[in-house]
């Protein structure tokens, strides 16, 4: 046996693959056969490491001789380890049959060779690190969206995807747990999750995590019930002041039972994504399985978010005007600012719009670009000597975090030269404390700088009454809901005629929306509200339509 050349030719077949792994097979081939060698086993042993959060133990074979047989008895002949980078142990066990005598100069070749393979096997093991870590989530050790996503793409080609469902689930109350055992320690309660998600895991499935308490997973269809039972409840544990606590981990999951009309890996993430949202914005739902209705609801979302911008560069918002009237002379006495969207060719209502643009926070940007027309507008009718009448423009609620919103405001109505007397800021009644706290420091402002503002829907939402006391507004809403019944009782009346006197009593006007028939036209008169606006008298106008009541305010009822 000429060990340098078996060595030479050895080391170059390692060297020439990238798949250390692999290319040891070939390589053992060289000497396994002379010296009898059933087969070498490769254990590898790694810690919890910053680079492997949930460590690392698997057990490969690396060479398969033809000694190998249930009928041979065995034993490990040769044993060498090395230690990794992170402190690990890799560590290489030869068998071979009990009666193998090897030479001296046998023995030393091979342990030359398996020493060279372990030196091989080290850096193999960093370059699959260093690939491995551009698609793993650096806390967990899990896939990230660009891992899971290639792992998708793998079952799509093979043809296989059909056979999973795609999960994204959100963990509950994990603020909670952060503030229990504080953050460092939340840290090691994530990732003892995942560890628990990966025993769950079997080989041809995966589970990835998105970041924070994000997680996606495929996981074969028929251990749907199994995984769904392991979101519902798994128990981890969470060490404070030393001691050991359980900490039972509930998770909120969108599930997508994967069928033909999957037609891009993104989708896979996206669909059960959309489930996963609406499960959360149910209290009592852990999960929901996406349906078409899910589908064509988000699809419009995503097309009204990306559509926007462009939206207003392009000046496809247009501004209607719904007159307010004064029931006792039938005359025009202000008007509220609303906006509808000419997209492609077709109106897109707020009804639809605001809500989505509100979640996005990007309704600040429609409301400052209704606020700036309002008053190019008014400056427009002044010009023509055309007396304008007060408008209301609206601001959301998402706006009010906008530390500069009210001297944003001012500014568009100095740049116009518009008299603040033509200007009226609305928002809507609150439903929460906090948001009650927003509106408050937003109204202050505008107090300050003499613009008066209104509150819409009035009584649907946080402690109304607290709002005539508390709040600087000029104008109450009163909401259409006060008036909707068939009939309107004599409590209807108590209630609203006694909100009304207050309001008075404040200095604040009141005006009532949502009318649209004569008998509420005298019930609101007699509990003293005279300003309405609403179907009765107008619906929302556009600009050219409005212009024209402009020039004669009366209405001929």
């Amino acid at each position: 046996m000429d060990k340098p050349k078996i060595l030479d030719k050895f080391i170059q077949l390692l060297s020439d693959s990238e798949d250390t792994l692999r290319a040891a097979g070939q390589a053992f081939s060289l000497i396994g056969p002379s010296l009898n060698i059933s087969q070498i086993i490769l254990d590898l042993n790694i810690p919890e490491t910053r680079q492997t959060p949930t460590g690392e133990v698997r057990h490969l074979t690396v060479y398969l001789g033809e000694m190998a047989s249930d009928e041979v008895t065995e034993i490990v002949w040769l044993e060498e380890s090395t230690r990794t980078f992170e402190n690990g142990v890799i560590t290489a066990h030869v068998y071979a049959p009990i009666e193998t005598n090897w030479s001296s100069d046998e023995r030393q070749l091979l342990q030359s060779a398996v020493k060279i393979f372990l030196i091989h096997m080290d850096r193999y093991r960093l370059i699959e690190l260093v690939q491995k870590s551009s698609m793993t989530q650096y806390l967990t050790g899990l896939p990230n969206s660009g891992g899971f996503i290639a792992f998708a793409t793998k079952k799509m080609f093979a043809g296989e995807i059909k056979n999973y469902n795609s999960y994204y689930f959100n963990l509950k109350g994990f603020g909670l747990i952060n503030r229990r055992f504080g953050s460092e320690e939340t840290d090691n309660i994530i990732r003892r999750y995942a560890r628990t998600l990966l025993e769950f895991c079997k080989e041809d499935e995966t589970i990835g995590h998105l970041g924070g308490d994000n997680f996606v997973a495929l996981i074969r269809k028929e251990r749907t019930g199994d995984f769904l039972k392991l979101l519902e409840k798994t128990e981890v544990f969470g060490i404070r002041d030393g001691e050991r606590l359980p900490v039972h981990i509930s998770a909120v999951a969108g599930v997508y039972d994967i069928d033909d009309s999957l037609k891009a890996p993104g989708q896979i993430i996206g669909r059960s994504s959309i489930a996963c949202s609406v499960a959360r914005s149910l209290a009592n739902e852990p999960f929901l399985f996406v349906t078409k209705e899910m589908s064509t609801r988000v699809y419009r979302e995503k097309q009204i978010e990306d559509r926007f911008e462009d939206g207003l560069l392009n000046n496809e918002f247009k501004v209607y005007y719904q007159p307010k009237v004064d029931t006792k002379t039938h005359t025009l006495v202000g008007a509220e600012a609303l906006s509808r969207w000419l997209c492609k060719g077709e109106y897109v209502y707020p009804a639809e719009f605001v809500p989505i643009l509100e979640k996005n926070s990007y309704s600040i940007g429609l409301d400052i670009y209704v606020m700036e027309d309002v008053c190019k507008t008014i400056r427009h009718w002044i010009d023509k000597g055309i007396e304008p009448v007060p408008v209301s423009v609206n601001f959301s609620r998402s706006d009010l975090a906008e530390e500069h919103l009210a001297d944003q405001i001012l500014e568009i109505t100095k740049k116009y030269n518009v008299d603040l007397k033509y200007i009226q800021i609305e928002v809507t009644e609150t439903a929460t404390q906090k948001e009650k706290g927003l509106i408050a420091d937003f109204l202050n402002k505008l107090n300050g700088m003499h613009i008066a503002s209104s509150i819409d829907d009035f009584g649907t939402g946080y402690s109304s009454l607290g709002i005539l006391r508390d709040l600087p507004v000029s104008t109450i809403k009163i909401d259409k809901s006060f008036i909707d019944n068939d009939t309107l009782t004599k409590r209807d009346e108590i209630v609203l005629k006694n909100i009304i006197q207050m309001a008075k009593e404040l200095d604040i006007e009141v005006i009532t929306e949502g009318v649209e028939r004569q008998d509420q036209i005298e019930f609101l008169q007699n509990v003293g509200c005279d300003l309405v606006q609403g179907f009765y008298y107008d619906k929302p106008l556009s600009l050219e339509e409005f212009e024209e009541r402009l020039k004669n305010k009366n209405y001929v009822i």
